[in-house]
C-alpha cells in the first residue's frame, strides 16, 4: 500500500508538470497575475496533537489457561496519543511541498480484559501501557487551485523510538482537504486516513496468578475521520493553524508556522 500511494504522488507530480500548472494553497496564494502570491518556499512550525481512538486486536498472546481469545476479539481497547513536533518544509514545485518532521510522542492503550469470562471467581486486570519516546518521519503535499479555491493531498509517515524496548507504533496517514482562500486566511474540510500499528510485549500482573507475559499487535478500529480547518496569518511570516477530527477518532491539531524570505 505504501508503494502505491508514493507511486501516485510521482504520477501526480509528472502530470502537473507537464499540464496547466495549478498553484500552491497557502493563505490566499494562487495564479500570479489574479492578485495572489504564491508562499515562501521555506517553512518551520511547532506542532501539538491529540487523538483517541479505539483499536482492534490483530493478535493477542497470553498463556492464562481459561482465557478465551475469540471473545478477547470483541474487547474494548482504546487508545491516547499526544505529539509534540517540529516540522520543516519546502516547496519544490508551486503543487509539491515535502516536509521531515520529529518530536516526542506520548501515548495510552488500554485493553479491557475485565470484560472476558474466566469462569472463574476472579476478574482479570486491563492491560494498560503507557509509553513515549522520539517520533520522526516525512511526507509530500500536493497542493492545486484557482482563485478562492484549492485542493490537496498530504501523505505522511511516521516511526517511533520508544522508552519501552518492546514496544513500538508507526503509522501513514493520507490527509484529502477541499476549501475556500481569502486574503491572509483559508478554510477547508477534508478526511483522514491513517494506518497505525502498535506492538507491545510485556508483563501483565494478575491478582493470585502473579506476573504473566502477554504480546499483543493492534490496529486501528477505524481508518477514517472527518476533518475541518482554518489558517490564518499573523504578520507577513507567521500562520496559526488549528484542525479538528469527527468519527470514531477525535483529534486536535494546533500549529504555529514561520516562513522565510519576502514577497
Amino acid at each position: 500500500m505504501k508503494i502505491r500511494v508514493l507511486t501516485m504522488f510521482i504520477v501526480s507530480a509528472i502530470v502537473a508538470a507537464t499540464a496547466k500548472p495549478g498553484w500552491a494553497q497557502n493563505e490566499g496564494t494562487g495564479i500570479p497575475g489574479e492578485g495572489q502570491q504564491l508562499p515562501m518556499k521555506w517553512g518551520i512550525g511547532a506542532t501539538l496533537y491529540t487523538q483517541t481512538q479505539p483499536y482492534d486486536i490483530v493478535s493477542l498472546q497470553i498463556p492464562l489457561a481459561g482465557l478465551d481469545l475469540d471473545a478477547a476479539e470483541d474487547l474494548e481497547i482504546k487508545n491516547t496519543t499526544d505529539s509534540y513536533h517540529l516540522k520543516f518544509d519546502y516547496w519544490l514545485f508551486p503543487f509539491l511541498n515535502v516536509f521531515l518532521l520529529g518530536g516526542q510522542i506520548d501515548g495510552t492503550t488500554t485493553v479491557k480484559l475485565s470484560d472476558v469470562e474466566l469462569g472463574l471467581p476472579i476478574t482479570l486486570n486491563n492491560i494498560r501501557i503507557d509509553y513515549s519516546g522520539i517520533m520522526y518521519g516525512g511526507g509530500a503535499t500536493l497542493a492545486f487551485g484557482g482563485k478562492g479555491w484549492f485542493t490537496s493531498v498530504t501523505y505522511d509517515i511516521t516511526e517511533t523510538d520508544l522508552d519501552v524496548a518492546t514496544s513500538s507504533v508507526s503509522a501513514w496517514v493520507v490527509t484529502p482537504r477541499v476549501g475556500l482562500t481569502f486574503k491572509g486566511a483559508a478554510i477547508w474540510v477534508g478526511a483522514m486516513y491513517q494506518n497505525a500499528e502498535e506492538t507491545h510485549e510485556g508483563v501483565w500482573e494478575m491478582p493470585y496468578l502473579g506476573a504473566i507475559p502477554y504480546y499483543a499487535v493492534l490496529e486501528q478500529s477505524d481508518p477514517w475521520n472527518y476533518q475541518i480547518g482554518m489558517v490564518a496569518g499573523i504578520g507577513e511570516h507567521w500562520n496559526l493553524n488549528f484542525e479538528g477530527g469527527v468519527g470514531n477518532r477525535k483529534s486536535v491539531t494546533a500549529a504555529l508556522e514561520y516562513r522565510f524570505g519576502s514577497r
